[in-house]
């Protein structure tokens, strides 16, 4: 029987099944999108930081598994705890919901919901799992002590015929699910190659309002910008050396477990005075450093989408990117013209385009025009019809 949906999202009982939330990333913005478009939603998580999710989600019932209750599950342990996951996210009941929506990167999508539809955004099939040249784990010589056998242990298991197991329990979860909406195309084709399934694309929602909201003549100044973790995956350390080498200023906002390596790399460079640390920025300040830098650098490899380079656009500010994935989707090179890209990962390579780049070459109302294309209106209203549909069918 046909449920009766009507006003859209508002009537629609949502659970949203989510990896662990304890610090603001894509992702988390990913569920800000989710709530937006369904205002009952509940949230689902194997464990969270109360206030980070008080403050980012407020007034949203937040459900938690038995994995709140260990030791150091924020901590260094998280990386044993992923045995873990499976199990937590199989212990939650949704009887009182319409549908499940499971965002995930790792075991969000392993929920059973029995006559439910379960709907997974898939921001990548896990990338432990299938793609090890993506994969972000530590060395487990940043560890010490019980922390370090303990993840000597984890990687050793990773790396045995028990991976391929965990492969196989990975696929049937997605196997399980009603539909699947994959990212980009970039992940579309992951899916299809991973889990032997054809999902749809939906594009992550960005909020543009205050970026649209800002003056319409930029202020472009002498310096490029780096927005986002500082963690090695990130390629922060490529972008550092590129200025230095190209003797251009760079603007560092974010923090992460590699801000002191590259704070040394910085001093052995002897580049303090070209290379500048803001840490964390608030969205204001970050949004007008945006608008103000010479273009957006973003050297990230294995990218699924990236919502940093959408807001760069969204500022009226180029970016310059590996050509490579999820950024060749929303970074355009001609008609309009919202960035640059270069072709090989090496510090001469972005070295020589940061040399010779002129904002002149970009006008900051195409950038804004294409950054419209992944507004977060347009997910919304996308993810509402495509719930309806499922229920409907």
């Amino acid at each position: 029987m046909k449920r009766k949906l009507r006003n859209r999202g508002a009537n629609i009982k949502v659970a949203v099944v989510t990896d662990p939330l304890y610090k603001r990333g894509g992702a988390e913005d990913h569920v800000r999108g989710i709530l937006q478009a369904f205002p009952k939603a509940e949230i689902f998580t194997a464990y969270h930081d109360p206030k980070f999710t008080a403050d980012y989600y407020p007034h949203v019932k937040v459900h938690h598994s038995f994995m709140q209750y260990l030791p150091g599950v924020r901590g260094v342990m998280h990386y044993v705890y992923l045995l873990l996951h499976p199990w937590a996210y199989q212990s939650f009941k949704f009887n009182k919901f319409d549908v499940v929506i499971s965002i995930s990167i790792s075991f969000g999508k392993f929920v059973k919901t029995k006559n439910i539809p379960h709907v997974d955004i898939c921001m990548s099939p896990p990338k432990f799992f299938w793609e090890k040249e993506g994969r972000t784990l530590k060395d487990k010589n940043k560890f010490t002590g019980f922390n370090k056998f303990m993840f000597g242990f984890y990687s050793f298991f990773m790396n045995t015929f028990l991976e391929r197991k965990w492969q196989k329990w990975d696929k049937a979860a997605a196997q399980r699910c009603t539909r699947i909406i994959a990212t980009s195309n970039v992940v579309k084709a992951r899916v299809k190659k991973y889990y032997d399934i054809d999902a749809d694309v939906i594009y992550p929602p960005v909020d543009t309002k205050p970026l649209r909201a800002s003056k319409a003549i930029n202020r472009k100044e002498n310096w490029f910008l780096y927005s986002g973790r500082v963690e090695t995956y990130k390629g922060v350390k490529l972008a550092i050396q590129a200025c230095v080498k190209a003797g251009v200023p760079l603007q560092v906002v974010g923090k992460g477990d590699d801000l002191d390596a590259m704070q040394a790399l910085v001093q052995r460079l002897n580049a303090k005075g070209l290379v500048k640390f803001l840490g964390y920025v608030s969205d204001e300040e970050k949004f007008d450093l945006m608008s103000r830098a010479k273009a957006l650098i973003f050297p990230v490899r294995h990218e699924d989408f990236g919502i940093v380079p959408v807001e760069a656009n969204a500022s009226g500010t180029p970016v310059i990117a590996f050509r490579e994935d999820g950024v060749l989707e929303t970074i355009s090179e001609e008609n309009p013209k919202t960035g640059i890209f270069f072709d090989e990962y090496k510090v001469d390579a972005l070295a020589k385009i940061l040399k010779n780049f002129k904002s002149s070459d970009f006008l900051p109302d195409n950038c804004r025009k294409q950054a419209n294309n992944f507004a977060s209106e347009i997910f919304v209203y996308k993810l509402q019809n495509y719930v309806k549909d499922v229920l409907q069918k």
